[in-house]
């Protein structure tokens, strides 16, 4: 007599299980008793497993050996089980989470999270439907049919199973078919909560969708949906995102006529809509009247304010009153510190209120790192901010999409092409795939050092991978090839962007005029900006000061004074660019008198001349002295 090895253990373990010669009293005995046979003793065979089995095992936690039999298991035994364990959830959860969910058809897959979805949290049906909706190429439409056969075979009269389909496609920012979903309750006579409407309105919210937000909202009254503080809180943020802050201030009355109070969000919704269109005093007057209802002020009150009055250069007067108050800043209230000094190029104070933050007990974020490095990359402080990057992989944190975007940008702002490609390199190294914006950065860099070829095949590869450019990668192209002068592949790019149904805009024709008048092509150029009008494009003082410096440079003052009379009756004001090219045309003619008329007309403006005004005045002036000279003699 031997004792039995594992394996042998094992199948014997699935005989007692099966029924075979033991009854299941006996089976559980036998299973707390030492096993022995002769290893003469013929194999027993293993028979099919039942779905009584399958439950004892569940019920009985013996997850080893549902885990040994998964793969023997079949569509029609498992939805036998799962129907068995309706009442008990939990255990459904534990026998889907060891059986692989993407390898049952679809019909058990949705039965599964019809049962698991029983549990108080709602959690675990969420994400077993965003495994199905993600990995299949199942329409939400054909998901929502089958839950609704599932929901049928469990006979349960609630809608959760597809409020939870919803808000699964609203988390995975699938807003039409969550709102598809909405509309296919509807038909079959299901009533959608409040919740629900409210998670498609707060989604469309987030997504800028406000003209769907408000025919959504409209179809939910016409429903006889009612609303609740979470919906009005949404639709005053939605009219804040629109800009009518008035009509917002008229919402907050309408739901108090409905019986609905507003709590502390819906105030904060308001002073954030007022902040950020930068009417800070209107702001304020709801703060007055939200202390009048007897709410106190957070700092999600104040950080709104706060933003806007740091970009004002007046934070110290924000920060004066949440001190008043009690109200400490928090990590995002530095963050906002940060980046206000930060873009302002005040970077002393910016690491001040970082260092201030970290003294205060907040961890830096990689907001705060991204804001100053950014911020040394715009005062062209390379080598800090090299040391700030250093500081960060030191600290053992992983550069993120955003960091690389900055700076791969910043080092393509200062021409460093090597650095920018090694640092996509790395990026794709690490596992971040890079964006558009990683893209465009690097095709502006080539454009920058007159790589063509390369920046027209970095462009290819990027359409090669699937994705699509947008305007501002097609105006670094088209902008690198009229520097080069190759206007043809210019115009071409134009049409390709006509074609891919993307609006030019002024910086496209901007860009265009500049290579037409660098070949001298002026007349091209007068006839680019009327079509820029014609196709509702505005010029810009940009696209003038552009003809005004071919024009100059041919030495064309008439054409040139004529373009800026009609800037000036655009109502754009002329700039030193404007003054310095009209000065550069009047040297090439020697108009001294006109040159001098002009200087003090520019100084009259308040624009400050510079090297390139005064030599071109000088210029200009030189025949006057000449006349002088030949009247003396």
């Amino acid at each position: 007599m031997s004792q039995f090895t594992l394996p042998c253990l094992l199948r014997h373990r699935i005989s007692i299980l099966s029924g075979a010669a033991y009854s299941r009293t006996a089976a559980r005995l036998s299973s707390s008793s030492t096993l022995t046979t002769s290893t003469t003793e013929p194999e027993l065979s293993q028979p099919p497993i039942s779905s009584d089995i399958l439950l004892d095992s569940i019920r009985s936690s013996q997850w080893h050996f549902v885990e040994q039999i998964t793969g023997k298991l079949t569509p029609s035994l498992i939805s036998t089980t799962l129907l068995s364990l309706f009442k008990t959830p939990d255990l459904a959860l534990n026998f889907v989470n060891r059986i692989d969910l993407s390898c049952l058809d679809f019909p058990t897959q949705c039965l599964a999270i019809a049962v698991v979805s029983k549990l108080s949290s709602p959690n675990p049906a969420l994400q077993l439907l965003k495994e199905v909706i993600t990995s299949t190429s199942i329409s939400v439409r054909d998901i929502f049919n089958e839950l609704v056969l599932a929901r049928d075979r469990l006979e349960t009269k609630s809608t959760i199973l597809l409020d939870l389909l919803v808000r699964c496609c609203c988390q995975l920012k699938l807003v039409d078919e969550a709102i598809e979903c909405f509309y296919s309750m509807k038909e079959k006579g299901f009533d959608p909560k409040t919740e629900t409407c409210n998670c498609i309105l707060s989604s469309l919210s987030r997504l800028s969708l406000t003209e769907k937000a408000w025919v959504f909202y409209a179809d939910m009254y016409r429903m006889e949906i009612k609303s609740n503080i979470y919906t009005y809180n949404i639709m005053i943020n939605v009219l804040c995102k629109e800009g009518k802050l008035k009509k917002a201030k008229g919402m907050l009355a309408m739901m108090e006529c409905f019986g609905v109070k507003p709590n502390i969000v819906t105030y904060n919704t308001l002073v954030q809509g007022y902040s950020l269109r930068g009417r800070i005093e209107g702001a304020r007057m709801v703060i007055k009247e939200m202390k009048s209802k007897g709410f106190k002020p957070d700092l999600q009150t104040y950080n709104p304010i706060l933003s806007w009055m740091c970009s004002e250069g007046r934070a110290s007067e924000v920060l004066k009153e949440m001190k008043e108050l009690g109200l400490v800043p928090d990590s995002v209230s530095y963050n906002i510190l940060i980046r206000g000094c930060s873009n302002k190029g005040d970077l002393e104070t910016a690491f001040a209120y970082r260092d201030e933050m970290m003294k205060k007990g907040f961890a830096p974020t990689f907001y705060t790192y991204n804001t100053l490095i950014h911020g040394l990359f715009m005062e062209n402080k390379i080598e800090a901010a090299e040391m700030l990057i250093q500081e960060i992989r030191e600290k053992g944190i992983a550069l993120d999409a955003v960091t690389y975007n900055i700076l791969i940008n910043g080092y393509c702002q200062h021409g460093d092409a090597k650095k920018a490609f090694a640092l996509h390199d790395e990026m794709m190294t690490d596992g971040i795939e890079p964006t558009q914006f990683t893209y465009t950065s690097l095709i502006y860099v080539l454009c920058r050092r007159r790589k063509m070829r390369e920046a027209d095949e970095l462009f290819e590869n990027v359409v090669g991978k699937g994705m699509k450019p947008d305007l501002v990668m097609y105006n670094a192209l088209i902008d690198g090839h009229c520097s080069t002068g190759n206007m043809d592949r210019a115009f071409l790019l134009l049409k390709e962007v006509d074609k891919m149904r993307i609006d030019p805009d002024d910086v496209t024709y901007n860009c265009l005029m500049r290579g037409l008048c660098g070949e001298g092509k002026f007349e091209e150029a007068r006839e680019l900006m009327g079509e820029m009008k014609r196709r509702g494009i505005k010029p810009d003082h940009i696209s003038y000061n552009t003809l005004i410096s071919g024009y100059s440079k041919k030495g064309d003052t008439k054409q040139a004074f004529m373009v800026r009379d009609e800037m000036l009756s655009l109502g754009f004001n002329p700039t030193l660019l404007t003054y310095n090219a009209l000065l550069k045309s009047l040297s090439k003619n020697q108009d001294g008198r006109v040159a001098e008329e002009l200087l003090m007309e520019m100084k009259s403006e308040g624009i400050t001349p510079n090297d390139s005004t005064y030599c071109s005045v000088v210029e200009a002036m030189s025949n006057l002295e000449q006349d002088a000279e030949k009247s003396d003699n």
